[in-house]
């Protein structure tokens, strides 16, 4: 089972995604960023499954803003992923605004994860 948990806004999200990363590196499978222009980018930190089938994604949600100008929380993040050798993908997605709400675009993202091999399928 995979869930998403969400990270909190501001600075705050990559503060807290920055020490995820160092506390727990030896975990992360890998980290994706979700594009959709126009808009800032969503982020999920993939863990290994715990526990049985647990699989946590740790996610800055449309929180990475893309713009030429301020692209500062998207620079931390590519450091601290290159610092402990994670691989890093990135996608362009449908618009999150495209869903009724988070939980269905949440659950469109799984199964596009899934097909892309980034997650393992349902067991």
């Amino acid at each position: 089972m995979q869930k998403f948990i969400q990270l909190g806004e501001g600075y705050g999200d990559v503060f807290e995604l920055e020490a995820l990363i160092q506390n727990n590196h030896q975990r992360i499978k890998s980290g994706i960023y979700l594009h959709v222009e126009g808009k800032p980018s969503t982020f999920i930190l993939v863990m290994a499954p715990v526990r049985g089938n647990f699989q946590a994604l740790y996610t800055i949600y449309q929180g990475i803003p893309m713009t030429s100008k301020s692209r500062q929380k998207y620079k931390i993040i590519n450091e601290n992923l290159e610092k402990y050798n994670i691989s890093k993908v990135e996608m362009t997605t449908r618009d999150p605004g495209d869903f009724h709400d988070r939980t269905q675009y949440f659950q469109y993202m799984l199964g596009v994860l899934r097909l892309n091999n980034l997650i393992p399928p349902l067991s």
